[in-house]
């Protein structure tokens, strides 16, 4: 719990960028803050000791960049001589977690907690103080270590002893680490957000102080000999009694338990304590026994084959695995009288006369396990119970294989950004198997969204719902994962007919659904007209009076809602059902046009079922059509519009020309008809564009186009003193000029084409009107009036 909660605050966008000076103030004053307000009383004094630096640099740098940052707000307390006395700082990143209601690792922090985190504050960089009439303080083991760099290492250690095992061996991280350097390097630079080259000195000034040590010459093990001594002083003061010591006269008197007696001298406590209201702030060797509760809840012992794991003896990891028989309660803890029977509280024991311990108990925890013990016989009042194998194999391998399945999980690699918003609480799975099958739960429903809003958005989608879900709990917190997973955070609620709709939010934007606020809308706009309605029938009803009626006036409304509803339905289910037939029909009817365009005759010869020209006439047309358009090409080039007779000759003899080389098709086409017919439909083709290129190939080099190039040239302003690249770059740009000029020119002469055929073409007569009215005159019938007067 605390090791996440350090580092969610040191996370923070406004504290990340800071000095390692700044970063470090910031754990400080998280470790002094109380449990009810997020408001620390400090003296730059004493801020300076725990930092290493001087009572100047912490109120012209330190302060004022925390303030800058928006990290903490300041507000200075004076005396009554006008002097300051403190300096009243308010944590922004702790206020907004515990505002915002979400259960993270800040907002989680007891008062418990607090402590222990200032304890261990206390323990690695406190500058420790002796008040007056109050137990002293002393100084943490990174008090000699001031000056430059000197807040470096201090966060560094503090970090490490948060990440550091009971044993003294610091958790190291996984994967490959860059060539010339070590895991412990890599592990402090991800600790300090460093890269592996910045984090090599601070990893030797630690080593070189004696505040931590390699266990190996290639820099891949690490111990912290502080947490070591620590846990060795715990076990001296806590060792092991005789068996007959648990049954004999001396289990009734509690200066007797391994447990409470040996921090007694004649009747009174070695160890001191701090307590408080609920809570007890324990020494620092006690917060290495108390993983559960403290900063080194998550490193539980565990046999690992991977070199960064302790290289301890088996008996080692036997003894310190798991928790004895004795039940956790303060060291100075005097003998209840309300056990049962007012015989003993320790483990096991109920009533007396009972020899050693029920048999409920017994087979558990009364057994001496030995390396060589047989198997018991069946029957007998040790013999196995609640489904129990016999005990055939040592104590210690047993006792190792179970801790193979227990401890804290990781989230799978694949995925982290969809269960970002629970990673915190996944470690609190305990075992790989389950974490391995709510993994593949998740993995389901990511392939579900995969398919809803695409294989990149999934994840995002999913850690958006989780979030939501997390900020409805509120200040309840989640205390089944899995369950809580499986019924209601994994599960899509979806507010209206739309599949990307998700607790009223569109899975694929993440705006608002909009058919979600229709609906609500809808409802609403339905409620305030009822409260409307009913208020002014009664307008000098009370508002409990109107309670009811509001809600039978609503009830009212909502069932002819529902039934307007069913029969609007029912209608647009019949026009629907109108619509297809209709569809159906006019489907029905082209597919009649089409059956008869197919039969129907070819126009040219007549062939049946050709829908209206077979292939061989369609191939002719189109040849014909290419052919008078090669023969444009040529006319628009060379014809004299001035002679229409010489324009007449050039047309025919250009046409026959063309027709003689279109069809020359070769002795393989001239049999079969079909084939003849599309191999003069491609030649006509490759006739066209020979001639259109052949014409623009020379409107290129026409005075006009020369004209155009001329100025592009001039506007370039090309000369010696113009490069190869600005030279080529020209080039290209008249080309491309008289390309576009050449095509200006074909298009303007095939227009000058199509006028002066228009204008030759020979028009009908138009007779005057005096002869027509005469044979309207003198045809009494009417006969012959419609077609004069088209005529006309």
């Amino acid at each position: 719990m605390l090791e996440s909660a350090v580092h969610a605050l040191l996370s923070d966008d406004r504290v990340r960028s800071q000095l390692d000076i700044v970063r470090l103030a910031v754990v400080v004053l998280l470790a002094k803050a109380p449990a009810g307000s997020t408001k620390i009383r400090v003296r730059y004094r004493d801020l300076a000791g725990w930092l290493g630096c001087s009572v100047s640099y912490v109120g012209h740098t330190v302060l004022p960049a925390l303030e800058a940052a928006k990290i903490v707000t300041r507000k200075p307390h004076r005396g009554p001589d006008g002097r300051p006395q403190y300096v009243e700082l308010d944590l922004v990143p702790l206020r907004e977690a515990r505002e915002a209601g979400k259960p993270g690792p800040l907002a989680s922090l007891t008062q418990k907690n607090l402590a222990t985190l200032l304890h261990l504050c206390e323990a690695v960089t406190c500058p420790g103080w002796s008040p007056r009439d109050l137990p002293s303080t002393p100084p943490g083991f990174m008090v000699d270590r001031q000056g430059f760099r000197a807040s470096t290492d201090r966060l560094a250690m503090v970090l490490l002893v948060l990440n550091v095992r009971s044993t003294g061996q610091v958790r190291l991280v996984a994967g490959r680490v860059a060539e010339g350097f070590g895991r412990v390097d890599a592990t402090v630079a991800r600790l300090l957000g460093y890269k592996v080259a910045d984090a090599v000195p601070v990893v030797d000034r630690l080593v070189s102080l004696g505040h931590a040590e390699f266990e190996d010459e290639a820099r891949n093990r690490l111990r912290v000999p502080a947490v070591a001594e620590a846990r060795a002083r715990l076990r001296r003061r806590g060792k092991p009694v005789p068996e007959q010591a648990v049954t004999g006269p001396a289990a009734e008197d509690p200066a007797s338990c391994p447990n409470c007696s040996a921090d007694r001298v004649d009747g009174e406590s070695v160890e001191e304590s701090l307590n408080g209201d609920w809570w007890t702030q324990d020494a620092f060797d006690d917060l290495i026994a108390e993983q559960e509760e403290s900063a080194f809840g998550d490193q539980n012992p565990a046999f690992s084959g991977s070199p960064q794991v302790s290289a301890g003896s088996v008996e080692d990891i036997a003894a310190e695995d798991g928790a004895g028989l004795h039940p956790s309660h303060p060291p100075v803890a005097d003998h209840s009288e309300n056990c049962a029977d007012r015989e003993s509280c320790f483990s096991g024991s109920a009533v007396s006369g009972c020899g050693q311990r029920r048999e409920g108990a017994c087979a558990r925890e009364d057994q001496v396990d030995h390396p060589g013990s047989g198997d018991v016989e069946a029957g007998s009042a040790q013999s196995p119970l609640r489904g129990e194998k016999p005990r055939s194999q040592p104590a210690v391998h047993r006792r190792l294989a179970g801790t193979v399945f227990r401890g804290p999980v990781s989230v799978p690699e694949d995925l982290h950004q969809a269960l970002m918003p629970v990673s915190w609480l996944w470690s609190g799975l305990g075992r790989a198997s389950t974490s391995a099958w709510l993994a593949q739960k998740v993995r389901e429903e990511l392939v579900r969204l995969a398919g809803i809003v695409g294989p990149q958005s999934a994840s995002s989608a999913l850690a958006g719902r989780l979030q939501r879900r997390l900020d409805r709990q509120g200040i309840h917190p989640v205390k089944d994962l899995v369950g809580w997973l499986l019924r209601t955070g994994l599960p899509q609620a979806q507010g209206c007919w739309s599949k990307t709709c998700d607790d009223g939010t569109r899975m694929d934007t993440g705006g608002a659904c909009q058919s979600c606020e229709c609906l609500i809308g809808d409802r609403r706009g339905l409620r305030q007209a009822a409260a409307a309605a009913v208020a002014a029938r009664y307008p000098r009803a009370t508002p409990e009076e109107l309670r009811p009626l509001c809600e039978q006036e609503l009830r009212k409304r909502f069932e002819e809602q529902a039934a307007y509803d069913v029969g609007r339905r029912e209608h647009a289910a019949k026009e629907r059902e109108l619509r297809d037939i209709a569809v159906a029909e006019r489907r029905a009817e082209l597919a009649q046009e089409k059956a008869a365009r197919a039969a129907a005759p070819c126009r040219t010869c007549g062939k049946p079922d050709a829908s209206g020209m077979c292939p061989m006439c369609a191939a002719g047309e189109k040849a014909q059509k290419l052919v008078a358009q090669a023969v444009d090409v040529v006319l628009a080039l060379k014809a004299d519009y001035g002679d229409a007779q010489a324009f007449g000759e050039l047309e025919a003899k250009v046409e026959r020309d063309s027709w003689k080389v279109v069809q020359d098709v070769g002795a393989e086409a001239a049999d079969v008809p079909e084939l003849r017919a599309w191999a003069e439909a491609d030649r006509a083709h490759q006739l066209l564009e020979q001639r259109r290129s052949q014409a623009l190939r020379a409107l290129r080099s026409s005075p006009e186009a020369d004209a155009e190039a001329y100025r592009v040239q001039e506007m370039a302003q090309i000369g010696p003193w113009s490069t190869e690249e600005e030279k080529v770059i020209v080039e290209g740009r008249i080309a491309e000029t008289r390309e576009r000029v050449a095509q200006a020119l074909l298009k303007e002469y095939l227009g000058d084409l199509s006028w002066f055929r228009e204008q030759a073409r020979p028009r009908p007569v138009v007779r005057p009107w005096a002869e027509r009215l005469a044979e309207l005159r003198d045809d009494p019938s009417g006969s012959r009036r419609a077609e004069l007067v088209g005529a006309g």
